[in-house]
């Protein structure tokens, strides 16, 4: 930790003295900038919950320490931004610096080509070229947090890879189109595990001079990327026999009693034709974004939406899916880099033959469940007259299995695991619908300080799933059945110092 800090100190003093040399030469090659964002927050959760369940709370910055913590003081962001700019190519180093510790944000460079002035090739670790909401910096951004969607597909926001934009200067014919596209590993900023790359690719338009009183844009992005499943066809010995997981796909299930409803099946085609070395599951995403922004006497007001479809992959790194525990704890519908799972996808199993002797704690691969999703979000922001105070309503909402909805999502312990001939569902809490409502308020001190207050209001789906007691011995935290809305909301006052 010592050396990581005596690092960026010493960056900011070699910065500081290349930044007072170019000034010398009338030039400004070096920038720095960022931003400390230091809140407070109060997590309003039922004691019976408690705040570690992993579907509350952590789209608010992260879940609480455990469920005996429902407030804290934390620094959300402490950004630390490096800019080398020459005449037509850039390179960006970002820091992120909290208690949680330093993290690597962006890092990348950029070349615009010097002919027409419209092409640019970046090159690292940089924003993902999908929406609205990704590219806008938490430091501009109305409200606390992205919403929960962005969140689930997009951690991090960023990716490794190579990237290209096109944009005509202003004063140039179709100066109001722009297009940015990006090859990527598709793990985020965690390292490759596959050899599949995601394409990620966004066409817009913008009428946002700076003299214009009406302003609008509107964007069309598409998402076309792979995670790999592996599937060990042979057993070498019979104790290794459970080792074997599978593909569920998401249909209507029948059982011996002529029981039909919509739940999980075992696709045991596309299962065995991904092979031990790992086969392509598909993940797609569609968004539609636009922006409208209108001066008045009464001050700005800027509405902003999107609206993302598509199909989400999930791993489930257990074997027994059917159990109670997995059923609230163990299923999600993140993203494979996603806040619970980090670097997993693919997670390998022991090195065949089988032999316990020689081989250690191992990472287990994984069941995958296929679903389809829509959500999304709109803002509403109210800048009061020619003051520095600013008013912000959100609505946002993800459905992590649009094919299924309230009741239809259930979990009977008994059917489960005494009836025969009950066809398991595999519906879970993760196929839950959430709506955050939102509601802010911003004071703009100065050009640097700025002073945040937003509350969420968090509902969640009704469905029949009954609350899980746990078993804190064993590491099985309570969670909430969600067959009532659960008290979940969270306020949010912070400080920001942007330099």
């Amino acid at each position: 930790m010592k050396q990581k800090l005596f690092l960026i100190t010493y960056i900011a003093f070699l910065s500081n003295v290349l930044v007072a040399q170019d000034q010398d030469q009338n030039t400004k090659k070096l920038l720095i900038e960022g931003y400390v964002q230091a809140q407070y927050q109060k997590f309003f959760v039922s004691d019976t919950v408690g705040g570690y369940t992993k579907y509350l709370a952590d789209f608010s910055g992260g879940k609480f320490v455990n469920r005996f913590t429902t407030n804290r003081f934390t620094v959300r962001r402490g950004r630390l931004n490096i800019k080398h700019i020459g005449e037509n190519h850039k390179a960006v180093f970002s820091i992120d610096i909290s208690e949680r510790g330093i993290g690597i944000k962006d890092l990348y460079l950029d070349y615009t080509e010097p002919f027409i002035n419209s092409i640019t090739f970046t090159a690292g670790v940089f924003n993902r070229p999908f929406g609205r909401e990704i590219d806008l910096s938490s430091s501009v951004r109305e409200t606390p947090e992205r919403s929960r969607i962005v969140q689930t597909l997009f951690p991090n926001e960023r990716d490794l890879g190579f990237g290209v934009k096109f944009q005509m200067p202003e004063e140039k014919f179709l100066s109001f189109l722009n297009f940015k596209a990006a090859l990527v590993n598709g793990n985020g900023t965690a390292y490759e595990t596959d050899n599949y790359k995601d394409g990620i690719a966004r066409i817009g338009i913008d009428f946002n001079k700076p003299e214009q009183k009406i302003k609008f844009s509107l964007g069309f992005s598409i998402y076309r990327g792979a995670i790999s499943h592996i599937y060990e066809p042979v057993d070498t010995v019979s104790s290794n026999a459970t080792t074997k997981y599978y593909i569920y796909s998401f249909e209507n299930v029948t059982d011996t009693t002529e029981r039909t409803k919509m739940g999980f099946v075992l696709d045991s085609a596309a299962t065995k034709a991904t092979g031990t070395m790992g086969g392509k599951v598909k993940r797609t995403y569609q968004g539609v974004d636009a922006e409208l922004s209108v001066k008045s006497p009464f001050g700005k007001l800027t509405i902003r939406g999107e609206y993302i479809w598509g199909t989400q992959p999930a791993e489930v790194a257990y074997k027994d899916v059917e159990q109670e525990y997995i059923i609230h704890n163990g299923m999600n519908t993140y993203s494979p880099t996603g806040p619970f799972i980090g670097v997993s996808w693919p997670m390998y199993d022991q090195p065949q033959p089988y032999n316990p002797v020689s081989v250690g704690p191992v990472n287990k691969f994984h069941h995958t469940f296929i679903r389809k999703f829509n959500g999304g979000y709109l803002y509403f922001i109210q800048e009061l007259f020619e003051t520095k105070h600013q008013v912000v309503f959100k609505y946002d909402w993800y459905d992590p299995n649009s094919e299924v909805e309230g009741k239809e999502i259930s979990y009977d312990e008994d059917l489960y695991l005494n009836d025969p001939t009950y066809v398991k569902p595999y519906l879970s809490v993760a196929d839950v619908k959430f709506e955050t409502f939102g509601v802010g308020f911003n004071y703009f001190v100065n050009d640097n300080i700025k002073v945040c207050l937003y509350y969420e209001h968090v509902q969640n789906e009704i469905v029949d799933i009954k609350p899980y007691a746990g078993d804190i011995r064993l590491g099985r935290m309570p969670a909430p059945g969600f067959n009532k809305d659960i008290k979940d909301d969270v306020f949010t006052l912070r400080f920001q110092y942007k330099f």
